[in-house]
């Protein structure tokens, strides 16, 4: 996520998109920004899995980061696909993911309709269905958040892989197990398990033809680089983390 911050923050060029996706070595608690850290997790339960905590720089409820892969865009919110508003962002992240998922032979849909407006709740991202995020097969595929910063966006979210682990998802309060109920991973939904490599490049490829850019293989500048090193320390900080 240090590298996420380093994207949003870098001078770039505004026809520059950054498409990413990351496993983490761990299972990690990501807070939201403002969620507080005595309500957002059971330390019990972090302790017995093994689990890290650190607190994300964008919004939302906590997610468990295990059994799921992290997707991240970062792009001009000023003009070009992402401009337009939050939600406006939210929605064309969300149409090129549904069309990387149709690709795959899985039918997700976009919630579309606004639920009550909760905001620096406790509990999981997946026990709330928000606007723009995405379901398919009755269940909660993927949450996302979202953080804006001299006019550009960083959009990252979870895309669930395996089937949500009830006793582990205990980990987010008591919202978890009804959350991990309610919730499908890909593998399921596949009946399988393909590489990753595919099924990222799938992804990637649906929302770079929604965003209109071109897809190309790339790497981190040594200027990124050096920007996400300095940023590590922070999710690394007790202060940080337990700031609310």
């Amino acid at each position: 996520m240090a590298i996420d911050d380093a994207l949003l923050e870098a001078p770039t060029r505004p026809e520059d998109y950054t498409i990413r996706f990351y496993r983490w070595l761990r299972p990690t608690v990501s807070l939201g920004y403002a969620q507080s850290w005595r309500s957002g997790y059971v330390p019990e339960v972090a302790r017995r899995y093994g689990m890290a905590v650190v607190r994300r720089r964008t919004g939302g409820r906590a997610v468990l980061h295990a059994g799921e892969l992290t997707y991240s865009v970062v792009g001009d919110a000023q003009e070009g696909s992402l401009a337009g508003g939050i939600q406006a962002t939210y929605s064309a992240i969300a149409d090129g993911l549904v069309a990387g998922f149709a690709m795959m032979g899985i039918r997700a849909e976009i919630v579309r309709s606004r639920g009550r407006r909760e905001r620096a709740q406790p509990g999981a991202c997946f026990a709330a269905r928000a606007l723009n995020e995405l379901v398919a097969g009755g269940g909660k595929l993927v949450g996302s958040a979202q953080r804006r910063a001299g006019g550009r966006a960083l959009q990252h979210g979870s895309i669930l892989l395996a089937r949500p682990d009830p006793d582990a998802w205990r980990v987010l309060g008591s919202s978890g197990p009804a959350a991990a109920a309610d919730s499908i991973g890909l593998f399921q939904l596949l009946g399988s398990r393909p590489s990753l490599r595919r099924l990222t490049g799938l992804l990637a490829g649906g929302l770079a033809h929604r965003l209109d850019v071109p897809l190309v293989d790339g790497t981190l500048t040594g200027r990124e680089i050096r920007e996400a090193c300095g940023r590590a320390a922070q999710y690394e900080d007790l202060g940080f983390t337990r700031r609310r």
